[in-house]
């Protein structure tokens, strides 16, 4: 999955996959990444858009999709379901 960068306080980078509906969000301050499942292309282009992009994802992704976590280490914690 190709990523971009965003360098905000909090998203570092992310990635999208149209044909999966799946986005990864890469977060600053751990490096952890977040896989959101079901986003539509609607959500990633505004994301991708946004002028405030921290503030795009908690009002339009955060708790509104499927989330599953990997940690920096390489692990995987948890998955949240809505």
């Amino acid at each position: 999955m190709k990523r971009i960068t965003f360098g905000e306080k909090v998203i570092a980078s992310a990635g999208y996959d149209a044909l999966r509906g799946v986005m990864e969000l890469e977060f600053t301050q751990t490096g952890n990444v977040s896989r959101f499942h079901g986003v539509s292309e609607e959500i990633w282009y505004g994301l991708k858009m946004a002028d405030f992009p921290d503030k795009y994802f908690r009002t339009h992704i955060r708790g509104r999709y499927e989330e599953r976590l990997f940690t920096n280490r390489g692990g995987c914690g948890t998955t949240r379901s809505l």
